[in-house]
């Protein structure tokens, strides 16, 4: 079994934002996997559970989406984790926002710091490891005036949500190909 993590924030407010990103991915990995979120109070988490049926074998994924905001998602992953007992380094893949690269551009890690990102942050202190797959999505773009915060947490402009909805798409191909074959570290 893989555990799939979106990071983001809940809420209509949220629900657009760049820091939404790895919500966005999962909610469109669901439907093509046509499954539907439900909420668990055990993990304060959206689950969906799936088989991803390919030619020479089926994988079940379990995709989270949790509701405690991005800061303090490491407490929910860590539920997950512990209660399932994941091996981090190779079914604790986590799909999130990533301000230090381009809009659009596509990196996957292995392990390593959190580089500013608090979510990542929370789950490398709540795991106490680096060792779980990254799915990193560049939001960067000339919008960006140097003010963090309010940058991840403002929408995408038209012409930045077409490439967004483009890649997460391709996010989504990269994923199952994962799934079938393995994660190979990347950038895209």
């Amino acid at each position: 079994m893989i555990l799939i993590v979106g990071l983001g924030n809940p809420g209509k407010k949220y629900e657009k934002t760049r820091h939404n990103v790895g919500f966005m991915v999962l909610d469109k990995l669901a439907e093509t996997l046509d499954v539907q979120f439900k909420m668990s109070e055990k993990y304060n988490t959206e689950i969906a559970e799936a088989t991803v049926q390919f030619k020479t074998k089926r994988v079940r994924v379990l995709l989270a989406k949790p509701q405690t905001f991005m800061n303090n998602s490491g407490e929910a992953v860590a539920k997950i984790v512990n209660f399932y007992k994941f091996r981090t380094h190779d079914q604790v893949w986590v799909v999130h926002d990533d301000l230090d690269i381009g809009i659009g551009i596509i990196r996957i890690r292995l392990s390593g710091s959190s580089a500013g990102q608090k979510g990542i942050g929370s789950i490398l202190k709540n795991l106490a490891t680096d060792k779980f797959v990254r799915f990193r999505i560049g939001i960067k773009s000339e919008f960006y005036k140097g003010d963090a915060e309010k940058f991840v947490l403002s929408k995408f402009h038209a012409s930045e949500q077409k490439i967004i909805d483009e890649k997460i798409t391709e996010v989504i191909k990269i994923l199952k190909e994962s799934m079938d074959r393995g994660v190979v570290q990347t950038s895209i």
